[in-house]
């Protein structure tokens, strides 16, 4: 973000009601990566991506699937697609630390960044989104047009695959360069076609759907509601008919179900786990996705390092160190008795005196290993160490 950038205002008067375009402050943008090494993430079997080639003179596109071949990426033309990489900073540190300057927006919404590489005239087409973005501009330059707000009843081409919006109308325009940022709030259509070979760095947020949030927490009511709890006659009358059913049950019954999900504790846990629930999930004890200045992601429970608090406690007073896994979900909240920390979709209940870990670990594009002085806190204080001890077994923590 340039260093005039108001925070404040933006959330004031853009954050999701209209789009901004944030033009570049004076540091240069580097590019996290490269072209090349964006398709070799493309040719994983454990990384989704796409590739977008339009044929413009028939105005269609066509979609395909990853993992992809090197023979396929030779054969493609010099212009007219793109390639789609989800998740990059699950497996790249510097993507990761794009997020950080997002810090006022809670980092709960953060869902992932997906890095998309063009070649000239290469797009994924005029859309939108349900959710909202920021679309950081890398090397090379793109044209962005943004038309008007849609929803579930704009009319659509889906014929390629992509929910392309059918009678797109440029209302805004605008050419981006490197470091230049373009905010879109969800619902706003859009379409950005590169000029030249292009990078663009999509940061995107969570928004579960109203569906999702009433699905969720009936799952979650469901599991502890027991067979026992039926439904029983209140204030039993002779009814005027056999076969009405009375405003004095529906009353009940309205009355009994607000009561179920009336209470902000389960309501919290739910979405707390919900939004910490890795986009990709990863192996308990192995996560291999990458490395931390030569310190390996990768660990196993049984390599005789750490099993117990006793090894985590040497560890640490030796000066090992603790890295969050990249694609591990962090976030907390406090309640009048005790923190809840929510990790990957778990919920840990916590002292309050664990607030400043708490806040280490949930600290959005955090790609260096946690302060020395809060490692230090833990290890003197039982409860923090077996936390930790915790999340390095769940396979959400590197100490090494």
């Amino acid at each position: 973000m340039p260093a005039d950038f108001d925070r404040q205002r933006f959330l004031r008067d853009y954050w999701q009601k209209k789009p901004l375009l944030i033009r570049a402050g004076e540091l240069p943008f580097v590019d996290p990566i490269t072209p090349e090494e964006l398709a070799g993430l493309a040719c994983e079997q454990d990384i989704e991506s796409r590739l977008i080639q339009v044929n413009a003179a028939q105005d269609t596109w066509q979609l395909r699937s990853g993992p992809f071949t090197e023979a396929e990426f030779e054969s493609l033309p010099q212009t007219h697609y793109s390639l789609l990489v989800q998740a990059v900073d699950h497996w790249v540190d510097e993507v990761s630390a794009l997020v950080a300057d997002f810090d006022f927006i809670p980092s709960w919404r953060i869902d992932d960044v997906m890095v998309s590489y063009a070649t000239d005239s290469g797009n994924v087409g005029p859309h939108f989104d349900y959710y909202d973005v920021f679309l950081i501009q890398g090397m090379g330059q793109k044209r962005w047009q943004t038309g008007a707000m849609c929803n579930s009843m704009t009319p659509r081409r889906d014929e390629s695959g992509l929910r392309l919006v059918k009678d797109f109308q440029p209302e805004q325009e605008w050419i981006v360069g490197p470091g230049d940022i373009l905010y879109l709030p969800p619902g706003v259509s859009h379409y950005g076609v590169a000029i030249g070979n292009s990078m663009t760095y999509s940061v995107g947020f969570r928004a579960p759907s109203e569906a999702d949030i009433v699905s969720g927490l009936a799952d979650q009511l469901l599991d502890e509601l027991t067979e026992d709890q039926r439904y029983v006659d209140v204030n039993a009358q002779l009814p005027l008919h056999p076969g009405e059913i009375s405003a004095d049950v529906v009353r009940h019954l309205h009355e009994r179900v607000l009561s179920m999900i009336a209470n902000p504790e389960q309501i919290r846990r739910w979405f707390g786990k919900t939004m910490t629930t890795p986009k990709y999930q990863h192996d308990e004890h192995s996560a291999c996705c990458g490395s931390h200045d030569g310190h390996d992601y990768g660990h196993e429970q049984d390599d005789g390092g750490i099993s117990d608090i006793i090894s985590l406690r040497d560890a640490l007073g030796d000066g090992a160190e603790v890295f969050k896994v990249p694609g591990s979900r962090y976030a907390y909240a406090l309640a009048d008795t005790q923190a809840e920390l929510y990790v990957d979709g778990e919920c840990y209940r916590c002292n309050w005196r664990l607030l400043t870990l708490l806040q280490a670990l949930s600290t959005p594009g955090h790609t260096e290993a946690l302060d020395p002085d809060v490692v230090s806190a833990c290890n003197a204080d039982e409860e923090a160490a077996e936390l930790l001890l915790t999340l390095y077994n769940r396979g959400s923590l590197i100490i090494g």
